[in-house]
């Protein structure tokens, strides 16, 4: 009698649906276990910071696939579920409950978690993250009623919170400590234009700012700078990064720094166990680097290539990273990806102010491409990615 052969999903996110999907398609015909921490079906997360937290899209209309869809795919869900346990040498997971799953493969994708902020007050009510859909609910519930938002980090996930509770009538505070929005992700143009955006709108952004303490009675009332500015708050969002969740993998001897290490085709320092999506610092070898990304093709892309290494399959082509974020109707769309260790030129195209693409070049080609409310020109310049620039011609 052939035992069929059994692929353990670890986190039911974007990556690892996405690893289910591509096994079927590829031709898996074993059993297929998808384990995520959430009760919910796998969803989509970016809406999260936008029009799920904003009301105008509901929780149905975020899930990837229905359960039915699972269900004729034989994917056997374990949702509110967590891994606790992993034991290479043996193939086996233990949940929280005590159940052991024995695998032949497993696939890592629990994605990231809030980075934590060690200040005094960071536990009381009112003060959130947003990461989940039960985090948007929350936060939600208190945007509708008109409170008062101060939120703690200039990034993306941040700052689209930030329009949100603009646009349903919060006054917003926005805390960033450096000296300008976006510095770790984008060029200095596109940060100006959303810190001009964002003041425009009525958001009461403040760069430069360090947080030294939330405080209240029980509940957050009031955020207190490093130079004992006074925010009162009804609501704190904390949006300062995310952090790999890399527990399970280090607790059962997986190598990781910042992440989950892998190769080009995603697989951990043990043969059998692959790692892909948010938790994975994934080797790129368009790159000639590692790097860790959290976005949804590069969740995509990883997942795909572990399935494919999985069933003896050509790697696929790799994709181009890709970002985007809506902010007051505005569309930043980013291709590509600089090395920040690296000097790096930018050239402006269009007019800085209202409709613009950034072309940023490293070592006389095109790293990666910026473009605000420019479509068009965001798809021409995914085609020139990767190739020499005569940067005196184009400046």
């Amino acid at each position: 009698m052939t035992t069929k052969k059994v692929v353990l999903v670890v986190g039911a996110g974007q990556a690892g649906s996405e690893a289910c999907w591509a096994l079927r398609q590829g031709g898996f015909a074993g059993d297929i276990i998808l384990v995520g921490a959430e009760a919910a079906l796998p969803y989509e997360r970016p809406p999260l910071s936008k029009k799920f937290l904003n009301g105008t899209l509901d929780a149905e209309r975020l899930f990837l696939r229905g359960p039915a869809a699972y269900a004729d795919a034989g994917v056997s869900l374990k949702l509110g579920r967590r891994v606790v346990g992993l034991d290479p040498a043996a193939s086996i997971a233990v949940l929280d409950d005590g159940e052991r799953l024995a695998f032949d493969w497993a696939i890592l994708a629990m994605g990231s978690g809030a980075r934590a902020l060690p200040i005094p007050g960071i536990d009381l009510a009112g003060v959130h993250a947003l990461r989940t859909m039960e985090d948007a609910e929350r936060l939600r519930a208190g945007l509708l009623k008109g409170g008062r938002l101060v939120v703690i980090g200039g990034g993306y996930l941040g700052l689209e919170a930030a329009a949100t509770g603009r646009k349903l009538g919060c006054e917003v505070t926005v805390l960033e400590s450096a000296s300008g929005l976006l510095q770790r992700s984008a060029s200095r143009q596109t940060g100006a234009y959303f810190e001009a955006k964002h003041r425009a709108e009525g958001v009461d952004l403040r760069l430069g700012a360090s947080v030294a303490r939330i405080e209240g009675d029980g509940r957050a009332e009031r955020v207190v700078t490093a130079d004992g500015t006074v925010l009162p708050a009804d609501l704190v969002l904390v949006a300062v990064g995310g952090v790999p969740e890399t527990a399970l993998a280090e607790a059962a001897g997986l190598e990781c720094r910042n992440g989950i290490l892998v190769d080009a085709d995603c697989r951990t320092s043990v043969e059998t166990i692959f790692a892909v999506g948010d938790c994975a610092n994934h080797f790129d070898p368009a790159l000639g680097r590692h790097v860790r990304l959290e976005a949804v093709q590069t969740a995509i892309s990883q997942a795909r290539c572990a399935a494919a290494a999985i069933l003896g399959a050509p790697r696929p082509a790799p994709k181009t990273p890709y970002f985007w974020s809506d902010q007051y109707g505005v569309k930043l769309q980013i291709a590509g990806l600089i090395d920040p260790s690296l000097p790096c030129e930018d050239i402006l195209f269009g007019e800085a102010g209202v409709s613009f693409a950034i072309h940023r070049i490293q070592g006389g080609v095109l790293a990666a491409v910026e473009t605000v409310n420019r479509p068009v020109d965001f798809v021409r310049a995914q085609k020139l990615l990767g190739k020499p620039v005569d940067v005196a011609a184009v400046a």
